[in-house]
């Protein structure tokens, strides 16, 4: 029966996953909101427009999301030279790591060529997203501003948009990135991250984000382990019911 069970829950979990193509993600405000960004970059808080399919913001922490908006997310810039529209239409692009030949986002704003995600800043993004990135001051405010504007000048700097690193915690986080992915577990892959390829509603490009997708792996778990509860509930019970009849 559970062997049975679990057939069933993993081909409903293969049904629910993220395809592994380039996929829509409906038409998509974005705000700014005082103490969460600094200068052109983030934090920027993406959310659905309203009529409009919504991606989902299960993979982020409290601190990431904004509860003013359903279904919102913090996020950061990956060009310098493209700029957010009001509002936007949104594809999740899938491309893997580092080809400079892809179509993950423009490389420098708009140039024919497309660039690949870098693993850094999947990292990095994936660290604040799910709210445990180092030393990331939380509480809006002048902190969180400076820890979204060091953020973003490490992503810019990552995705070789800007020449330098201004120092102090951008240059502590870039260094970061670096061993996580030269001689730790993220080597040359990029995680749950997505570069979202904005568009404004008549075609035009507009300033490409980051988004983090919901594991795949997560549903599954989810549903085989209230299975398995169940199963192991029903078993206990079918031998506690044996035992009782035994001593009658």
């Amino acid at each position: 029966m559970f062997r049975r069970f679990a057939l069933v829950a993993i081909a409903l979990a293969l049904i629910t996953a993220p395809a592994l193509a380039d996929y829509p993600g409906g038409r998509m405000n974005y705000n700014r909101i005082s103490g969460y960004y600094s200068g052109n970059g983030g934090e920027f808080t993406l959310y659905p427009r309203q009529g409009f399919q919504y991606l989902s913001n299960a993979a982020y922490a409290g601190s990431t999301r904004n509860k003013k908006w359903d279904n919102s997310f913090q996020t950061f810039c990956v060009e310098t030279k493209e700029f957010v529209a009001q509002p936007m239409d949104v594809t999740v692009s899938t491309t893997y790591v580092n080809g400079n030949e892809g179509w993950s986002h423009a490389i420098r704003g708009g140039e024919p060529i497309g660039d690949d995600l870098d693993p850094m800043t999947a990292y990095l993004y994936t660290q604040f997203a799910t709210g445990v990135l180092s030393n990331y001051n939380w509480v809006a405010g002048s902190a969180r501003k400076n820890s979204a504007g060091a953020l973003q000048q490490a992503i810019w700097y990552i995705e070789g948009e800007i020449g330098s690193l201004p120092g102090g915690q951008a240059t502590t986080w870039y260094n970061e990135a670096y061993t996580a992915v030269h001689s730790g577990p993220w080597y040359n892959q990029i995680g749950n991250v997505r570069v979202l390829n904005m568009y404004t509603t008549s075609g035009g490009l507009a300033q490409d984000q980051l988004y983090l997708i919901p594991a795949p792996g997560a549903a599954l778990l989810g549903v085989l382990g209230l299975g398995l509860v169940g199963w192991v509930r029903r078993r206990l019970g079918q031998e506690a019911n044996t035992v009782v009849r035994r001593r009658k």
